[in-house]
């Protein structure tokens, strides 16, 4: 039974590391678009980039620290 306890934590850890990098992409594109965007118009542009941040920090924060918490009890 432990082995595959072990195994749903090992494809939770890949899939939460799959979202991140994924979220951190789609954070990097956002920016890319919204500094050429300043650039272009030569004026600030409110950085609408800033939603993706706050609720994916928010989400998988909550996930990350869920995860861990449910390892840590797993090993006792």
């Amino acid at each position: 039974m432990s082995e595959s306890t072990e195994k749903t934590r090992s494809g939770s850890g890949s899939a939460r590391l799959i979202v991140t990098i994924a979220w951190a992409a789609v954070l990097g594109v956002q920016f890319v678009i919204w500094l050429l965007m300043c650039l272009i118009s030569m004026s600030f542009k409110w950085p609408f980039w800033l939603w993706t941040l706050g609720g994916g920090v928010i989400v998988l924060g909550v996930w990350w620290s869920l995860d861990r918490r449910g390892s840590g009890n797993g090993s006792e």
